[in-house]
């Protein structure tokens, strides 16, 4: 055991990627049981679901390769596993320190979190990075930090150290996610909303005060599946790929998304959405950068957008931008999921159908329901087959993103947000590069049947298929050359797509 806990410490954290903090309450009201409404008489510990969503977020950043860490308490925090870059070889030696952890005494959080600050610090000093905290009560057991009332000074110097001064330093950029089993501040009852939210207002007002890129939010969870739920999509949210502009990432960064994406293109059996995909296309885009796409309903937007929350809040556009549907999103952005679906209900009659269906499949998965979601979802494919060809391919794109992310399919959902990315970014541009650009789309997608002809024929009983591909990908390599002579402007954005294309072709080799 030893030397799998070396292996754990000195692997490398590339500086680059997004860092993951799970900050796990180990105290002994964790051993009470959670209801589950789903499987009346199969009540599990809480302990034991947490286990569970541990080992599932644990295969989603092997996946990725994403950097992840453990944090635990009781009335000491410690580090169960330090962040790391998260690989097949070492999972074993993870899921068998998480199978350990055995809860007992009181609750260190205040303590936990500023533990789990620490791994996140950067070389100037700044927090930056993800922390997830799970926990079922309060803080009953710091001795070094403590949160202090907004309205009551801080002595100096204080008997602890302000938790807030000390997660939120100059130079950070922190997101943190709080989810609270149960409700209610008497002892094993729950975590008290009320101080929660006092204790994240605080790190909002110090974060606008610090003009800090920084997110706060909390939800909270009363059942087995919503646990589940939450702590596995709590990771997902941020992304283990990450939402940087693809001209931003570091060359190994960039090389490793398109990578994972060329891994959807060539394996459909493990990657059945992309057969749905098609890229953007020239004539949808005209000069201006606007897309033309006809109304499909007077009453309300086709709308299935991936909306944002800045700061952990719902943009105070959302009803003036959608309308009816804007209070739904408000609602789901807030974490209030059955609201939200008796807000859907309501706008039915107004919504188009596509769109409808996607928000009640989206709102479904939220909530942890996910074969309900999965029929929602399939039933907005159908919806989507009738809309105009102009609107098809980014309503498919969007109906894709969310099946990706119910399939835990980072390959998938990578080579959509490209895609997404790169037309959002030739909205506006030299005409003659979208047009190559888009171009290149098309041979990208185009060579996903030529790849399967050389996995069914083969290369040795009947070459013509390998042959026909390699003379495709032959003059999609010329295309891309003829497309960088074009950019002229060095536009960054066009650079990158065409970077992200280029490693996508050498890998469909």
């Amino acid at each position: 055991m030893s030397t799998d806990t070396e292996s754990l410490t000195s692997a490398p954290v590339p500086g680059q990627r997004e860092r993951h903090i799970l900050v796990l309450d180990l105290s002994k009201s964790m051993l009470a049981p959670l209801p589950d409404p789903t499987n009346p008489g199969q009540d599990q510990q809480k302990i034991e679901v947490a286990r569970t969503a541990v080992y599932r977020i644990l295969e989603n950043a092997a996946s990725s390769g994403a950097a992840f860490g453990l944090v635990t308490f009781t009335e000491t925090p410690r580090v169960a596993v330090p962040l790391t870059e998260m690989r097949r070889d070492i999972l074993p030696s993870v899921e068998g320190l998480i199978s350990m952890l055995q809860p007992s005494g009181r609750s260190a959080i205040w303590d936990a979190l500023a533990l789990a600050a620490d791994l996140l610090r950067s070389m100037n000093g700044g927090v930056r990075g993800t922390i997830v905290l799970v926990t079922d009560g309060w803080d009953n057991a710091s001795t070094r930090f403590t949160v202090y009332h907004p309205e009551i000074p801080v002595p100096t110097p204080g008997p602890k150290l302000n938790l807030t001064e000390y997660l939120l330093p100059h130079n950070s950029e922190l997101t943190l996610r709080v989810i609270g089993i149960g409700s209610g501040s008497e002892r094993d009852k729950g975590v008290d909303s009320g101080r929660m939210g006092t204790f994240l207002a605080e790190l909002e007002r110090r974060s606008r005060d610090l003009a800090l890129a920084s997110s706060f939010s909390f939800q909270e969870v009363v059942t087995g599946s919503q646990l589940f739920s939450q702590m596995v999509h709590a990771f997902l949210d941020v992304g283990f790929e990450e939402s940087r502009p693809f001209h931003e990432l570091h060359p190994e960064e960039l090389a490793r998304h398109a990578a994972s994406a060329a891994r959807a293109l060539k394996d459909p059996e493990q990657h059945a959405t992309v057969g749905r995909l098609s890229g953007p296309r020239a004539q949808d885009l005209v000069i201006s950068g606007a897309p033309v796409r006809p109304a499909a309903s007077d009453a309300a937007p086709l709308e299935v957008d991936i909306v944002d929350t800045p700061g952990g809040t719902a943009p105070a556009y959302l009803r003036d931008r959608y309308g009816p549907l804007g209070v739904v999103i408000e609602s789901f952005l807030a974490g209030e999921y059955d609201r939200a679906f008796d807000r859907l209900e309501r706008a039915r009659s107004i919504l188009p159908p596509v769109t409808l269906l996607y928000w009640e499949a989206r709102i479904q998965f939220a909530k942890g329901q996910i074969v309900e979601a999965a029929r929602s979802l399939l039933r907005a494919w159908s919806a989507a087959e009738q809309l105009p060809s102009s609107d098809r391919p980014r309503i498919i794109r969007r109906l894709a993103l969310l099946q990706a992310r119910m399939q835990s399919d980072r390959e998938t959902e990578t080579l959509v947000r490209f895609m997404d990315e790169t037309e959002s970014r030739l909205g506006q541009g030299d005409p003659k590069v979208k047009e190559r650009v888009l171009g290149l789309f098309e041979r990208l997608m185009d060579l996903r049947s030529t790849y399967q002809l050389t996995r069914i024929e083969g290369t040795t009983s009947s070459p013509d298929g390998a042959v026909r591909h390699e003379e495709a990908v032959e003059q999609a390599f010329g295309a891309l050359q003829d497309a960088r002579l074009e950019n002229t402007s060095g536009d960054p954005g066009v650079e990158g797509a065409l970077d992200f294309i280029e490693i996508c072709l050498a890998e469909m080799r």
